[in-house]
């Protein structure tokens, strides 16, 4: 009845969490202050960004789903992601989870109060003889209040305080007593220490630490995914807008072959050739139309929007792309990756839990000795107040012995622990050797892409060219259907291509950063290239 309330619950818990994350989180590199919030998002308020004015011709009748759509950059699509992606919030909540467990352990290394009471009435009615009714009751009360506490040494002290809380009421005699006790226990071999009695602390402890490095390195993964979805959403549209060029332009060269088959300058069969081209590149549209539409459905699952909104994106991020290329050498970078990753952090302190277990499980081999402290102070029975005798009062004083003879359970347990040690050392190896291959196959994969993306500039100044002359050889009457065709898919590929390239480019990039643990992050999501030193993206 006299619990607190919800609210004051939450805020007693949120207070004591954040406390400990913000100590915690000072220690890892760019955790930042986003771990200090879990509340739910308020709906989305799109009135806030300003809408689009132009009108793609491209979508053809599926144009209403740019209609008065609000434009989200880059930037804002990452502000969305962080405070709205479903997924995003649960890796928050389960750091808070973590930190909330180890206010519980804590908990056991301070005095920890109880408190608590009974009372029972007893009534019975009993006839004797003719009319005599005869009533007794009793009624019988207690309480007792203390507390107890574990000592980082594995020493156990309890204190109790037990009474009839009835004489005090009554101002009766009666049998009850009131006591104060004291009890100690300390073990001496196994069990005794810092190191094994504060093994749940300490792992709790670093359990917190391990859930901020591994959420700080999420945030970096979370980021580049988003960009990733962001920048392939345009791509699907330049995709759909280039199959639209390439429909749009094929069919002018459809109705010029038509006029002049119909003037017998031009074979039925080359003619029937370029009307199933020219279906094949409708439908080359109608599908990038609808891959458009789909890769904005799951940008909007991503960042937490409804999939009802109509939105746009910004083409300034698409513009602003550039080809750079990294500072300094591969073993560097391999270097820099080794120092900086968060979940290598987690892998390397993992290993220093597995060999103090190993120690604990040492000691837990030796014969269990706890020495045992007893210590009461009873009141006068004869008195109605509350008044504890000191003379009156016992005291123990003993060992309490297990020789542990049958040592097995431990022989086993000790084994087990050193072969989880061995393991935790292996996993440690191969981590590192997977953080140096991400860094050489992201090194790799950023000199093909800046390569790819200069190919496929030289390969649209060709196909240009070469559309170019197939045309000019058509409209003389000296070209064929199939070079026309072949020339004007070749064309609408390598357009493809240089936008693709583009944004690959800039993707393979963000991953290098992101295996190297430079990628740092920004509250809203924006990133900062700590070796550039290039402003955030979106501003």
């Amino acid at each position: 009845m006299s619990a607190c309330s919800s609210a004051t619950y939450k805020k007693w818990a949120d207070n004591e969490v954040f406390g400990l994350l913000r100590k915690k989180a000072s220690k890892v590199p760019n955790s930042g202050q986003s771990l200090l919030d879990i509340t739910p998002p308020q709906p989305v308020k799109m009135e806030e960004l300003r809408k689009s004015t132009g009108k793609a011709d491209f979508l053809g009748d599926r144009a209403f789903v740019e209609e008065n759509a609000r434009v989200v950059d880059l930037a804002e699509a990452l502000n969305f992601a962080v405070h709205r992606n479903r997924n995003y919030l649960l890796q928050k909540e389960l750091v808070y989870q973590a930190a909330l467990d180890l206010t519980l352990t804590r908990q056991q290394y301070t005095p920890i109060f109880t408190g608590g009471g009974s009372s029972t009435l007893n009534s019975s009615k009993v006839q004797s003889g003719v009319n005599n009714l005869v009533r007794s009751s009793t009624l019988a009360t207690s309480a007792d209040v203390g507390f107890s506490t574990l000592t980082r040494t594995g020493a156990r002290l309890a204190t109790n305080l037990t009474t009839d809380f009835l004489r005090f009421i009554t101002g009766g005699r009666d049998a009850g007593t009131s006591q104060l006790g004291f009890a100690l226990t300390q073990p001496l071999l196994s069990g005794a220490g810092y190191l094994a009695a504060s093994e749940t602390l300490t792992q709790g402890e670093r359990t917190v630490l391990y859930a901020i490095r591994n959420f700080t390195q999420y945030r970096k993964t979370f980021a580049v995914e988003v960009a990733t979805q962001y920048f392939r959403a345009i791509q699907a549209r330049e995709t759909a807008r280039n199959a639209h060029l390439a429909y749009i332009a094929f069919n002018k060269t459809v109705e010029r072959e038509t006029a002049m088959a119909e003037a017998n300058l031009r074979s039925k069969s080359s003619l029937g050739r370029l009307l199933q081209s020219q279906i094949t590149f409708q439908r080359s549209w109608l599908n990038a139309l609808r891959s458009y539409e789909q890769a904005l459905d799951d940008l909007k699952i991503q960042l937490g929007l409804p999939v009802k909104e109509r939105i746009v994106l910004d083409y300034k991020d698409m513009d602003e792309l550039e080809i750079l290329n990294p500072k300094g050498t591969l073993e560097e970078a391999v270097d820099t990756g080794l120092t900086g990753r968060m979940d290598l952090w987690n892998t390397r302190d993992r290993v220093e839990d597995a060999s103090r277990r190993v120690l604990i499980s040492k000691q837990a081999t030796l014969p269990s000795v706890n020495s045992l402290i007893n210590y009461n102070i009873l009141d006068n029975p004869d008195r109605t107040d509350f008044s504890l005798i000191s003379r009156n009062r016992s005291t123990s004083l003993g060992l309490d012995l297990d020789l542990n003879l049958n040592q097995k359970p431990e022989r086993n347990s000790l084994r087990v622990a050193q072969i989880a040690e061995q393991r935790a050392r292996r996993e440690l190896e191969l981590a590192e050797e997977n953080v140096r291959r991400d860094v050489r196959a992201g090194w790799r994969d950023l000199e093909v892409a800046r390569k790819q993306y200069e190919l496929a500039l030289r390969g649209l100044e060709i196909s240009t060219s070469r559309l170019e002359i197939e045309e000019a050889f058509n409209a003389e009457g000296q070209g064929t259907a199939i070079d026309l065709v072949d020339a004007q898919r070749d064309m609408n590929t390598t357009r493809d291509l240089v936008i693709s390239t583009r944004i690959n480019h800039t993707l393979v990039r963000l991953q290098l950063w992101r295996d190297m643990g430079v990628l740092f992050i920004e509250k809203d999501g924006r990133w900062v290239d700590v070796l550039k030193e290039e402003k955030p993206k979106g501003q």
